[in-house]
This record gives C-alpha cells, sequence and structure tokens, in this order.
C-alpha cells in the first residue's frame, strides 16, 4: 500500500450512510461536552477559592455512579434497543444541563449544586458508555470497528481542540453558563442523528446465550492478554488522563492558559488519529506497542511538570495527547476485538469503569496531594507511576510477543 491509499483505507467505514450520520451528530455534541467539562473546572476552582482538591472531588462525583453501576447497565446494551438507551441518555442530559445553566445565569449556583449535577450525569453515562461502545460495533462489525473508533477518535479530539479553547473564550467574555447552555442545545442534534438510525441491525445475544457478570469478570481474569489491556487502560486513565483535571491549577485559574493547555493535549491526539493511527493499525504487536506507548506518556507527563516555562509545558503536553489518544483507541478497540459477542454489553461495561470511572478517583487523590506537595510534585510522581506499570507488564514473555492475527 501506499502512504496515501494506507491513510484512505482507515476511513472505509465512511461508506455507510448510517456511520456519516452518527459521527455527524456526535461531532456537535463533543464540541459542546468540552466546552461545558472546561468551563466546569474552571467554575469549581472558582466557588473552592483555588483549591484542587475540590477539582478532584467534583471528578469523584462523576465516577462514583460509573463504578458503582456500570458493571450491572453494562448488560442493558446486550438486552435492550442501543439506540433508544442512548436517545434517553441524551434527553435526561439536556434537563441536567439546562437546570445548572440556568443556576450559574442566575448567580444561584454554589459547588454542592456542581457536585450534585457532576453525580447525576455520572448515573446517565454509566449507562451511556457501555451502550455507546456497542452501537459503534453494530454499525461497523469486527472488521470495520478498529477504524471506526479511531475515527471517532479524531473526532473527539478535534473537538477536544476546540472546546477547552472555545470555552475559555467564552468564559472570559461572555460567562460560565454561556458553556452550559450551548452544551444542552447540542445533545439535540446528535438525537435528531440516531431518530434517523432506525433500521441499524443490532446483534444482541440470545436469552440463553447471555452471561452473568461473574462470568464476564472470569473471562477477563482468566485470559491474560484480556487482563493486561484492562491493566493499561487503568494506568492511563488513573495516571495519565487523570491529571488534566489539575491543569486549572497548573495554570492558577487562567481560563486562557487553561485553554492552552488543555487544547496542546488534544492537539497531540488529533495528531495521532489523523496522521499516525492509519500506520499503528498495521501493527500486530500490541502487547509491546501498548507499553512502549504508556512509557512514552507518563516521560512525557514528567517533563511537563518539571518546567515552568508554557512553550514547553505545550510541547509536554503534546507529546503527552500523542501517546494518550493511541493507549486508548487500542485499548477500546481491542476489548470488542476480544469480546465474545453474548458478554461485549458486560466487558464493556466493566471497561467503562475503568476508563472513566477510576479517572476521577485519581484526581481526587492527586488534588489532595496538590495542595500538599504542589501540582508539579504530584503530576511528576503519577507519570513515574505509569512507566512503572508499563514496565512491569513488558517482564511478561506472553504480553511482549501477543500478535493480533485479525484486525
Amino acid at each position: 500500500m501506499s502512504a496515501l491509499s494506507l491513510w484512505l483505507n482507515n476511513f472505509t467505514p465512511l461508506h455507510s450512510a448510517h456511520t456519516r450520520t452518527y459521527l455527524s451528530g456526535q461531532a456537535v455534541s463533543m464540541i459542546g461536552i468540552w466546552l461545558q467539562q472546561t468551563a466546569m473546572a474552571l467554575l469549581v476552582y472558582q466557588l473552592s477559592g483555588g483549591q484542587a482538591f475540590a477539582l478532584g472531588v467534583s471528578a469523584l462525583c462523576s465516577s462514583v455512579p460509573i463504578i458503582l453501576f456500570s458493571m450491572f447497565t453494562g448488560a442493558l446494551a446486550d438486552r435492550y434497543d442501543r439506540r433508544k438507551l442512548l436517545i434517553g441518555c441524551h434527553l435526561v442530559e439536556i434537563v441536567l444541563t439546562f437546570v445548572i445553566a440556568a443556576l450559574i445565569q442566575a448567580e444561584q449556583v454554589e459547588l454542592g449544586h456542581i457536585f450534585l449535577f457532576a453525580f447525576l450525569m455520572g448515573c446517565v453515562n454509566s449507562v451511556y458508555f457501555p451502550t455507546q461502545q456497542a452501537f459503534l460495533f453494530d454499525l461497523a462489525g469486527l472488521d470495520n470497528i478498529r477504524k471506526l473508533i479511531s475515527i471517532n477518535s479524531m473526532i473527539l479530539n478535534v473537538c477536544r481542540t476546540l472546546g477547552p479553547t472555545l470555552a475559555g473564550y467564552l468564559v472570559a467574555q461572555v460567562g460560565m453558563s454561556a458553556a452550559f447552555w450551548a452544551n444542552g442545545l447540542s445533545y439535540w442534534v446528535v438525537i435528531f442523528s440516531l431518530l434517523s438510525l432506525h433500521s441499524v441491525c443490532q446483534g444482541r445475544p440470545n436469552a440463553g446465550d447471555q452471561v452473568s457478570l461473574g462470568e464476564a469478570v472470569t473471562h477477563i481474569r482468566q485470559t491474560l492478554v484480556l487482563r493486561n489491556i484492562y491493566l493499561c487502560c487503568a494506568a492511563l486513565t488513573m495516571f495519565g488522563l487523570g491529571t488534566l483535571a489539575l491543569l486549572p491549577a497548573v495554570a492558577q485559574g487562567d481560563p486562557q492558559r487553561t485553554g492552552l493547555l488543555l487544547g496542546a493535549a488534544a492537539a497531540g491526539s488529533l495528531v495521532y488519529a489523523f496522521f499516525l493511527s492509519p500506520v499503528i493499525s498495521h501493527i500486530r504487536r500490541m502487547g509491546l506497542t501498548l507499553s512502549l506507548t504508556l512509557i512514552w506518556m507518563g516521560g512525557w507527563l514528567v517533563v511537563s511538570a518539571l518546567t515552568g516555562l508554557l512553550y514547553l509545558q505545550l510541547l509536554a503536553l503534546f507529546m503527552f495527547g500523542l501517546a494518550t489518544s493511541q493507549a486508548m483507541v487500542t485499548c477500546t478497540s481491542m476489548v470488542q476485538i476480544l469480546s465474545p459477542p453474548s458478554m461485549r454489553g458486560r466487558l464493556m461495561g466493566l471497561f467503562s469503569i475503568i476508563g472513566f470511572g477510576l479517572q476521577p478517583l485519581a484526581t481526587l487523590v492527586a488534588g489532595y496531594m496538590a495542595d500538599r506537595l504542589g501540582v508539579g510534585t504530584t503530576i511528576a510522581l503519577w507519570g513515574l507511576v505509569a512507566v512503572g506499570i508499563a514496565s512491569l507488564l513488558l517482564v511478561q514473555a506472553q504480553w511482549r510477543q501477543w500478535n493480533l492475527t485479525k484486525a
């Protein structure tokens, strides 16, 4: 394959009209989500009087429902219409977002409101995350799932690049509530896209083929490769992505600098998704690749923590973003590919706990440490832990030599 053919081959899922429709709606919604997340972090930092620990509490509130419920709600994606579940999730999110936006605009919002809002959104996400991942498989099938996850990652990272930067401008020029109103409106776009996808075939197991939560956990425990993928995802989310919530503290509450730092990490992820993903998708030694990616991520995280120069922080976070996107796309697609059809919803529910639920818990601990040891020291320690975990996994010969024979 020529370089151009290799690159274009990564976009074959877009030949499907259903896929194009869904991803178009997702693109608009994701920009709104990143607007809201950035504004929410800045709001918490301001309302708490500049405490990094409060950022961790807010993140934890959103993750507790995912940790508690995703192992059970993942089964909903195996039993019910996934498209309708997704629509229901977005309708609830609209109501919650408009309520908090009204409180902010009326200047009645308090930290407790934000924490409650984060918790309720986490309850919705405990259903949404595993359902959405299973729905992506319905759209793409086994042959194209890695490519579709990669394309979805491209869209996510474009929005991650635009969202924080736009949020910094909106908050500075218009006010906090604007980001929340915009996010609430963006959900309607993805709802309309889902309403048009009523003919998508959804593969669900028969009643006799459905597995229990215990059987899914046992399957992970007995499958070394799958178990290590979950461990890599835990290292990525807890000791990598979990540090992003501390960036408002790194920027000392400055909204525009916060947007730049978040945008640099997103830009790195975007460059990976557009230019490196088609090449990485042809690598078969995925165990070795994942471990080396986490070492790269942790190393650049340490660099970002040890410098006070903005341009070096931006460079380090750009390199960090390259790694986080590669690791997340690989972990997500590998779980999809290695999951038996009868337990895909269950396994994606457990993956949601690790990929999304543990990240805020790590942020809470990091925020507590940052208030005592300093933000830079804490981020550097988190990077070193990620390097250590990845290095320990490399000791396993079966993991280093694992060759994905079919993508």
